[in-house]
């Protein structure tokens, strides 16, 4: 069998509050890129459910920036790493590597001839360095400011300027080429948060968290004019602003929830977008590219802005914190959960229908999803904060009911019987799939239970003794029939099959066996590829497939009738695999799965089957 990964569904930019978010923009008009984790992802900003990812770094990436040209691609970390790797090869060829702060890149900017970059952040020595992409000699000093720097532009026409903001809430001003500090201009008192050239060159903006924007000179620094006086500004600080093409006009976000539209000649507001009032709202982060408009909310999700209108035309969301629970229904919508409590429904399409993340509202879990299942019209959840939920899959919003667990649920499955099961760290609970009244609870355990399946009447928890224990449940009892003992590890991940008396066991040392249940023997005790735990496993609808995914960052796709017939999907996430699964509906000859992880990304693989 072969691999070919099908497409990303990407997430949105990981966010902090206080700290604005930077958007690249591809000078075509056809991309924007943004970072979430160690991944830097490039969107298609006409269909954004068109991703790519960029995994070169290995420390949190914080800002990735286009060269003017459209060949290169820098982008910096949290540890002061700034790699330059091009955009034309599909695998994203590294060109070079510096380091050339101590700390976090905040902002990078290129020159308009792609040659010189400035990368700026935090430091000890100092806050920023400037530099060439190819050699990655000095081409002057960054200087004028004491604390961290936010934020940097360089004028794209000759003689070029660029300006840096900083936390110690002043902008600096400098000549280059080499560039050297010119001025200070001490016209915030608050961190400024950005800085920003027109596209002509004739100025620069600054904004910062005193809700204040100032316009200078792009030749000499000189201030023009403070926008904001327009009783119409911002009532909260500025994170970000971007320049229209034509540099007429500007797009400021502010933490006041609201995106707005500058007249440039009139110094006066001409379009106000609002986004609500909570914390999530916040405006964080912006682009203005062509004819798209997009500001970031603290949540995360994309706006896009309509500028004749006024209303935001159109809501891109996912997810922004690590993927954590994984589950697909039988027409192939894919519910994820993530480590922040969140859950999104995804109708799974082609490339043309806009593969679509909708967040299910009303009371969400307020801690990590430990594990979801679907039973007909439902989608049943667990999390951290100790409750079992119950949605209707059809609305992906409304009738949620919350039953509280007492203890922390570690695992989650549906019988076609009509009840649900879970296991806490001291129990087995059992409810009612219509109502989720409880029927029944067994305490008296002599183990750790750590996951649970069901099928029918049997019930298969593993625990934390590396055994597995084979129940019937009748009357109101588990009756224990078996024990399935020749894992090595803790176990952590259970697949009955869906026809035959077979079930797959994984665990936390990478081994996954497969067990007949009757008689408790191994029929396959090679899949041993994994290098750490195994966090899902999942039988393809045929029954002949198995796919398990795990901490090592690998996804295996197994064959029953050829226990030594596999395909590996190397990397397949950052750091880890959390769930994995395969749709139903299949293409032609080949398998389609699904994978989710620590990158909160979503890939989908179509795998040929062996002939």
């Amino acid at each position: 069998m072969t691999s070919v990964k099908k497409y990303t569904l990407a997430p949105v930019p990981q966010t902090s509050r206080g700290e604005s978010i930077k958007l690249g923009t591809d000078p075509k008009g056809k991309h924007f890129l943004y970072t979430n984790g160690k991944s830097v992802f490039i969107r298609d900003i006409e269909n954004p459910t068109l991703a790519t990812e960029y995994t070169g770094h290995k420390f949190q990436a914080t800002v990735a920036r286009y060269s003017p040209s459209g060949f290169y691609i820098a982008s910096g970390d949290i540890h002061g790493n700034v790699r330059i790797w091009d955009t034309v090869n599909e695998d994203h060829l590294l060109k070079n590597e510096i380091r050339p702060i101590s700390g976090k890149v905040s902002d990078i900017a290129w020159d308009c001839d792609s040659k010189r970059i400035i990368a700026v952040g935090e430091g000890k020595e100092r806050f920023g360095h400037a530099f060439l992409f190819d050699t990655l000699s000095s081409v002057g000093e960054i200087t004028g400011h004491s604390k961290m720097i936010n934020s940097v532009s360089i004028r794209q026409q000759r003689p070029f300027r660029s300006v840096t903001a900083s936390d110690d809430m002043t902008v600096a001003f400098s000549h280059g080429v080499p560039f050297k500090y010119d001025k200070t201009i001490r016209d915030h008192t608050r961190f400024v948060h950005a800085v920003q050239f027109s596209p002509n060159g004739d100025h620069f903006v600054s904004a910062g968290a005193d809700g204040k924007m100032f316009l200078y000179d792009g030749k000499t620094g000189d201030k023009v004019e403070e926008l904001t006086c327009d009783e119409r500004g911002h009532s909260g600080g500025i994170f970000s602003v971007a320049w229209s093409p034509d540099s007429t006009q500007l797009l400021s976000s502010s933490a006041d929830c609201t995106a707005k539209i500058w007249d440039i000649s009139t110094k006066k507001v001409v379009n106000t977008f609002e986004f609500g009032t909570s914390i999530d709202d916040q405006q964080v982060g912006n682009l203005w590219q062509g004819d798209w408009l997009i500001s970031t909310s603290l949540s995360g999700e994309f706006n896009y802005l309509d500028k004749n209108s006024g209303k935001v035309s159109r809501h891109v969301d996912g997810h922004s914190k690590a993927i954590t629970a994984l589950a697909v229904t039988p027409d192939d919508t894919l519910f994820t959960g993530s480590y922040d409590g969140r859950v999104y429904g995804w109708s799974y399409g082609d490339e043309k229908e806009h593969t679509k993340a909708v967040r299910l509202d009303g009371e969400g879990h307020a801690n990590q999803v430990t594990s979801l299942a679907v039973s007909e019209a439902s989608l049943f959840s667990v999390a951290m904060d100790d409750t079992l939920r119950k949605r209707k899959i059809a609305d992906k919003a409304l009738d949620v009911k919350t039953i509280s667990t007492n203890g922390l649920p570690r695992s989650l499955a549906v019988s076609e019987d009509g009840w649900t099961s879970l296991v806490t760290t001291s129990n087995v609970q059992i409810y009612d799939t219509k109502d989720l009244q409880k029927l029944e609870q067994h305490d008296q355990l002599d183990f750790t239970p750590t996951v649970i399946d069901v099928k029918k009447d049997q019930v298969l928890i593993g625990g934390e003794d590396s055994k597995v224990r084979v129940y019937v449940r009748k009357d109101g009892k588990l009756s224990l029939t078996g024990e399935l003992t020749k894992n090595m590890g803790q176990i952590t991940a259970l697949a009955i099959h869906p026809t035959e008396d077979l079930v797959a066991v994984g665990d936390s040392v990478g081994k996954i066996y497969l067990y007949e249940v009757a008689s408790t023997k191994v029929v396959v005790q090679n899949w041993v590829f994994h290098s750490g735990r195994i966090t899902q496993l999942q039988w393809s609808p045929c029954g002949m497939f198995l796919v398990s995914g795990s901490l090592d960052t690998n996804v295996y796709v197994w064959n029953r009738a050829k226990p030594f017939s596999k395909v590996a999907i190397k990397n397949a996430h950052v750091d880890a695999v959390n769930g994995v699964a395969f749709l139903n509906k299949q293409e032609n000859d080949s398998l389609q799965v699904v994978s989710v992880g620590q990158d909160a990304a979503i890939h989908i693989y179509s795998i040929t089957k062996p002939q």
